[in-house]
């Protein structure tokens, strides 16, 4: 998936989101679907599942930087594509200013688990440098998981700076930490049923095919983030 394409060296990117509602994620659709490459893990229906459980630390800084609208802020999730996948990838997505940074590291099913249990002395022995900002913030943040996050991802790329349009749907939030790698999990649907996510990510600038068709449909830029929405959903 994307997020192990990008782990070994991270990647710096812009990044901007606008709400959809079903009719203009439709029209969109159809236009990236002529211009742009679909991702190549997408199913019949065009779209993949993904899940990420989120951590943060007990103050919830993570939760309250977004909110607060910091210019500096991180967020720590352990992603799955594939419930009966054998590894998990833990990231770091930090922003700064206008850019947004991405690190991943891949854990092994069982170190993911130790991880939630709240062991992570398991990461100074990975053969890995990513792991180690990821050591540093676990243990000095005391960071422990906070909401299970699920959603329905299309996406669209092109073979050059890093541009990738998402669209999501079907967002729904849990608090069973322990259920990352379980195909049912109890929670709440997060998006009302008629609006989208429209994330549109890229090194430089946005090219002007992309501008045009978003002039056309119209969208407002939005300060989106599943993560909060997700924990206000729950009850924080």
């Amino acid at each position: 998936m994307q997020a192990q394409k990008d782990s070994a060296a991270g990647v710096f990117r812009h990044e901007v989101k606008y709400y959809l509602d079903e009719r203009q994620a439709f029209v969109l659709a159809q236009f990236l679907a002529r211009v742009m490459r679909a991702d190549s893990h997408a199913g019949a229906d065009g779209q993949y599942w993904i899940r990420s459980l989120y951590f943060d630390t007990p103050g919830n800084r993570d939760y309250y930087d977004k909110v607060n609208g910091c210019c500096q802020r991180k967020k720590i999730r352990l992603r799955i594509y594939d419930t009966a996948a054998a590894t998990a990838t833990l990231e770091m997505k930090s922003k700064r200013g206008e850019f947004v940074h991405k690190q991943g590291l891949p854990l092994r099913k069982a170190d993911a688990r130790r991880l939630i249990d709240g062991d992570y002395t398991f990461l100074p022995g990975m053969q890995s440098a990513a792991a180690d900002p990821f050591f540093v913030c676990f243990r000095r943040e005391h960071r422990r998981p906070v909401v299970l996050v699920d959603y329905k991802r299309q996406a669209f790329e092109l073979p050059f700076e890093n541009i990738r349009v998402t669209i999501d749907r079907d967002v729904r939030a849990s608090t069973h930490a322990q259920g990352l790698f379980e195909q049912r999990v109890p929670g709440v649907t997060v998006l009302d049923g008629r609006r989208c996510i429209l994330e549109v990510k890229y090194r430089r600038a946005i090219p002007d095919f992309i501008r045009g068709i978003l002039s056309d449909i119209g969208p407002p830029k939005e300060s989106i983030s599943k993560y909060v929405m997700c924990r206000q959903a729950i009850g924080f």
